[in-house]
């Protein structure tokens, strides 16, 4: 099967995450859970699943998707999957998923779940993942209203399914002998936990703007996402603190999107007058427009890092 193109690509706290929805693409007819979360969602449950060896020109969310739609992944049905790199998500808010191994329990039925990558090396790459995982639990959290003590673990449900009682964090890390999830998180739980709430009390802004350079075209600022999208008029787009495109009332220019150019003028900077004729699928660096052009670069490992001119491939025009 061939690696997958997201249908959409967005930012949440600056994670980039690609949206492919099981619900949507099911080509080979896997088992889906049927049961609606909306409305009652209580929390974020957080797991981890091993790194993995991926195809050129993609990440291991990816190829997690990929076996899941292919039907390797048994009835593991998650809502995201988080690597160093991104996120992909596999699942609708308010759909439920089977991750908790807790049945009709409320880790299924009502919790959103993350699976973040990672290896028992603790390496840079796994360190990004934990990162990117934390920041994702962080926005999930706060699009829902929810605090810290609504950050659960797999363990978590399985020590409730065990009839265990005790607190939140005690029933996160209480030993359970069927399974200890998140594995490579779980022996600094306490750290992670801390960093989801650092990123929680960052009370970002959401600016709604035509294009981030255009101060000017401003309509307005908001703490909470959602009121930012409501008022997000045709030919808009919502903006974070870095000046990436979280949402768009028309068309999205947000880092991680794939473009295909077809022989198309590819330019040394955003003001050259000349340039190359380029033909492939590349990636927005940043979704920045200047002087109506954007960045590309040719892997979706390169979008964001630094030094530019060592990721950025060239830069098109925006039409």
């Amino acid at each position: 099967m061939a690696i997958l193109k997201a249908d959409k690509t967005t930012t949440m706290n600056g994670v980039t995450v690609n949206e492919y929805l099981l619900t949507n693409h099911n080509p080979n007819h896997i088992a889906m859970p049927s049961e609606s979360m909306e409305g009652k969602i209580i929390g974020v449950t957080i797991h981890n699943t091993s790194d993995i060896t991926t195809a050129k020109g993609t990440t291991p969310a990816e190829q997690y998707t990929r076996a899941t739609v292919n039907g390797n992944m048994n009835d593991v049905r998650v809502h995201y999957y988080v690597d160093e790199t991104c996120a992909w998500q596999n699942l609708p808010h308010e759909l439920s998923g089977w991750h908790a191994a807790d049945g009709d329990g409320d880790g299924n039925r009502k919790t959103i779940a993350i699976e973040c990558i990672m290896s028992a090396a603790y390496n840079e790459d796994d360190k990004k993942s934990e990162d990117n995982a934390a920041r994702l639990a962080a926005a999930l959290l706060k699009q829902y209203g929810l605090g810290i003590d609504c950050l659960f673990t797999h363990t978590h449900w399985l020590n409730i399914k065990d009839g265990r009682t005790g607190t939140v964090d005690e029933l996160n890390t209480m030993k359970n002998n069927y399974k200890m999830c998140p594995l490579y998180i779980l022996p600094h739980w306490g750290e992670f936990k801390t960093k989801v709430q650092a990123y929680l009390n960052d009370d970002e802004l959401y600016r709604v703007r035509k294009s981030w350079e255009d101060a000017k075209s401003q309509t307005g600022a908001f703490r909470n996402i959602n009121n930012a999208k409501k008022s997000c008029a045709n030919g808009y787009s919502v903006f974070d603190k870095d000046g990436d495109v979280i949402h768009s009332n028309g068309k999205s220019y947000a880092k991680g999107d794939a473009v295909t150019l077809k022989d198309t003028t590819l330019y040394a900077s955003s003001t050259a007058k000349t340039g190359v004729k380029k033909s492939g699928t590349f990636y927005l660096y940043d979704g920045k427009v200047v002087n109506g052009r954007l960045r590309i670069t040719n892997s979706p490992k390169n979008c964001g890092n630094t030094p530019i001119g060592k990721y950025v491939t060239g830069w098109i025009d925006k039409k």
